[in-house]
């Protein structure tokens, strides 16, 4: 919690503060040694990353602020890189795929490590160019890290570990992703339809990051581009994508 980074204070103390600013519940919690020592071997097994943490994504401090999640689970190391965020539909062509590929493999080349929902489709597209390029993939769950078996990407989950997936896990997960990139490309959506479509518009409502779309001449892209996303047709343009202004925001490009 956000209370607790800024009294940085010891365990010992945390109860106190925790309860000082209204927080009783927790800190009822935290004052059962058994759990708290729980959790500490948790902690210890690298299992668990909490919002104090250094290598939390600060991005959802500021992006989510009291909706951050305090804790997560984690399987595989962190980056510590700047992460760029690649979505998408599942059911994708090959083109489609191989688009999502070369944008991991290009934001690679700029020093980013990729984050994205590890489902099938252009999220395991961008994560693979990543590592087949030598870089890292991060891959935020809508479902417990239990059933996460990767081994060349990091799993981060704020499920419990057995949890299985749930519609409501996936559209928070998307706000995740967002939240903690500086830049999500979105290499292919279907209009008013899908989790892709949702969340690009949810994000772009909440101001959560900039939004790169593949300009493929869909009504979803022309009407992304219309409200603000910068569009791409060579994932070798990355760089020039990411340092342009966000479009002037408008109904679908009217206005």
């Amino acid at each position: 919690m956000s209370c607790l980074r800024c009294a940085d204070c010891s365990l010992e103390d945390a109860a106190d503060v925790l309860r000082a600013e209204g927080f009783w519940e927790e800190a009822i919690v935290l004052e059962a040694r058994p759990s708290v020592e729980t959790a500490q071997r948790i902690l210890e097994q690298g299992s668990v990353l909490t919002a104090v943490h250094p290598l939390y994504p600060g991005r959802w401090m500021e992006r989510l602020g009291q909706s951050a999640p305090p804790a997560l689970w984690v399987k595989g190391a962190l980056p510590h890189l700047a992460l760029l965020g690649i979505v998408g539909s599942r059911h994708i062509e090959q083109s489609v795929s191989k688009f999502a590929q070369e944008i991991g493999k290009e934001a690679v080349r700029l020093d980013y490590a990729i984050v994205s929902g590890g489902a099938a489709g252009c999220d395991n597209a961008g994560a693979s160019g990543a590592t087949l390029a030598g870089g890292h993939a991060v891959e935020i769950l809508p479902h417990g890290i239990d059933s996460y078996h990767r081994r060349d990407r990091c799993g981060l989950s704020i499920c419990a570990p057995e949890e299985v997936f749930s519609t409501a896990s996936a559209m928070e997960r998307n706000t995740l992703i967002y939240a903690a990139s500086e830049q999500t490309a979105i290499v292919h959506a279907r209009f008013k339809e899908g989790g892709t479509w949702i969340g690009a518009v949810e994000a772009m409502r909440r101001h959560l990051c900039p939004l790169i779309v593949r300009e493929d001449n869909s009504p979803a892209c022309k009407a992304l581009i219309g409200l603000g996303a910068i569009p791409i047709k060579d994932p070798a343009k990355l760089a020039e994508a990411i340092e342009s202004p966000p479009g002037q925001r408008g109904l679908f490009g009217i206005g």
